[in-house]
Protein backbone atom coordinates (compact mmCIF):
# COMPACT_ATOMS: atom_id res chain seq x y z
CA UNK A 1 0.00 0.00 0.00
CA UNK A 2 3.27 1.99 0.85
CA UNK A 3 4.80 1.70 -2.06
CA UNK A 4 1.44 2.60 -4.31
CA UNK A 5 0.93 5.80 -2.65
CA UNK A 6 4.78 6.62 -3.25
CA UNK A 7 4.32 5.79 -6.81
CA UNK A 8 1.20 8.41 -7.36
CA UNK A 9 2.38 10.83 -5.89
CA UNK A 10 5.48 10.91 -7.83
CA UNK A 11 3.59 10.57 -10.82
CA UNK A 12 1.29 13.52 -9.76
CA UNK A 13 4.35 15.41 -8.57
CA UNK A 14 5.95 14.86 -12.43
CA UNK A 15 2.83 15.75 -14.79
CA UNK A 16 2.73 18.91 -12.94
CA UNK A 17 6.05 20.13 -13.45
CA UNK A 18 5.82 18.75 -16.67
CA UNK A 19 2.37 20.69 -17.59
CA UNK A 20 3.73 24.31 -16.45
CA UNK A 21 2.59 27.08 -18.53
CA UNK A 22 5.65 29.33 -19.82
CA UNK A 23 3.41 32.44 -19.91
CA UNK A 24 4.99 35.07 -17.48
CA UNK A 25 7.79 37.11 -16.54
CA UNK A 26 11.37 36.14 -16.34
CA UNK A 27 13.58 38.59 -15.00
CA UNK A 28 13.38 42.13 -14.43
CA UNK A 29 10.11 43.05 -14.50
CA UNK A 30 8.93 45.65 -16.79
CA UNK A 31 5.85 46.96 -18.60
CA UNK A 32 5.69 46.13 -22.42
CA UNK A 33 4.11 49.25 -23.60
CA UNK A 34 6.26 50.32 -26.80
CA UNK A 35 7.67 47.79 -27.66
CA UNK A 36 9.44 47.30 -31.14
CA UNK A 37 10.48 44.61 -33.69
CA UNK A 38 13.84 43.35 -33.70
CA UNK A 39 14.07 44.42 -36.92
CA UNK A 40 13.42 48.10 -36.04
CA UNK A 41 15.54 47.66 -33.06
CA UNK A 42 18.58 46.62 -35.02
CA UNK A 43 18.89 49.17 -37.32
CA UNK A 44 18.60 51.54 -34.95
CA UNK A 45 21.58 49.99 -33.19
CA UNK A 46 23.72 49.75 -35.72
CA UNK A 47 23.15 53.32 -36.51
CA UNK A 48 24.63 54.92 -33.36
CA UNK A 49 22.05 54.56 -30.73
CA UNK A 50 23.11 52.55 -27.97
CA UNK A 51 20.27 52.17 -25.22
CA UNK A 52 18.05 50.05 -23.73
CA UNK A 53 15.17 48.55 -26.00
CA UNK A 54 12.06 46.51 -25.38
CA UNK A 55 11.70 44.40 -28.51
CA UNK A 56 9.34 41.57 -29.66
CA UNK A 57 9.67 38.61 -31.55
CA UNK A 58 8.59 34.92 -32.04
CA UNK A 59 11.09 32.51 -29.76
CA UNK A 60 12.33 30.46 -32.80
CA UNK A 61 15.19 28.09 -30.36
CA UNK A 62 15.40 27.77 -26.90
CA UNK A 63 18.34 26.44 -24.64
CA UNK A 64 16.88 22.86 -23.79
CA UNK A 65 19.75 22.29 -21.20
CA UNK A 66 18.94 25.17 -18.64
CA UNK A 67 16.98 27.86 -20.19
CA UNK A 68 19.54 30.28 -20.48
CA UNK A 69 18.94 31.28 -23.76
CA UNK A 70 16.47 32.18 -26.05
CA UNK A 71 16.78 32.90 -30.10
CA UNK A 72 14.43 35.38 -32.27
CA UNK A 73 14.38 34.83 -36.05
CA UNK A 74 14.17 38.02 -38.04
CA UNK A 75 14.74 37.93 -41.87
CA UNK A 76 15.49 34.38 -42.08
CA UNK A 77 19.05 35.37 -39.63
CA UNK A 78 18.47 34.31 -35.93
CA UNK A 79 19.26 36.51 -32.93
CA UNK A 80 20.61 35.51 -29.39
CA UNK A 81 18.91 36.59 -26.40
CA UNK A 82 21.07 35.71 -23.46
CA UNK A 83 19.99 35.85 -19.98
CA UNK A 84 23.52 35.84 -18.76
CA UNK A 85 21.88 32.99 -16.87
CA UNK A 86 20.56 35.16 -13.79
CA UNK A 87 17.54 33.76 -14.72
CA UNK A 88 16.01 30.88 -16.39
CA UNK A 89 13.12 30.29 -18.92
CA UNK A 90 11.21 26.92 -19.24
CA UNK A 91 12.20 24.52 -22.28
CA UNK A 92 8.40 24.99 -23.53
CA UNK A 93 8.78 28.33 -24.66
CA UNK A 94 9.17 27.21 -28.57
CA UNK A 95 6.92 28.97 -30.96
CA UNK A 96 5.96 31.16 -28.15
CA UNK A 97 5.95 35.39 -28.80
CA UNK A 98 8.16 36.79 -26.00
CA UNK A 99 9.22 40.61 -25.16
CA UNK A 100 12.38 41.04 -24.13
CA UNK A 101 14.26 43.64 -22.18
CA UNK A 102 17.90 44.80 -22.29
CA UNK A 103 20.70 45.80 -24.94
CA UNK A 104 22.32 44.96 -28.32
CA UNK A 105 26.16 43.91 -27.86
CA UNK A 106 29.10 42.63 -30.18
CA UNK A 107 31.46 40.18 -29.62
CA UNK A 108 34.47 39.86 -31.13
CA UNK A 109 33.78 38.86 -34.28
CA UNK A 110 31.21 41.88 -34.37
CA UNK A 111 27.94 39.26 -33.94
CA UNK A 112 25.73 41.11 -32.47
CA UNK A 113 23.34 39.66 -29.46
CA UNK A 114 21.00 40.89 -26.98
CA UNK A 115 21.63 41.00 -23.34
CA UNK A 116 18.21 40.34 -21.79
CA UNK A 117 17.40 42.14 -18.07
CA UNK A 118 14.19 40.43 -18.14
CA UNK A 119 11.34 38.22 -20.68
CA UNK A 120 7.92 38.29 -20.96
CA UNK A 121 6.48 34.99 -22.42
CA UNK A 122 3.11 35.82 -23.80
Amino acid sequence: MNKLFVTLLSLFILSACSSSKPEGTYGEAFENNGAIELNTALKSYEMGVDTIYVIKGKVDNVCTHSGCWIMFKNEGKEYYINTLEKFKLPKNVLGKKAIAKGRFVKDEENEISFEASGIIVE
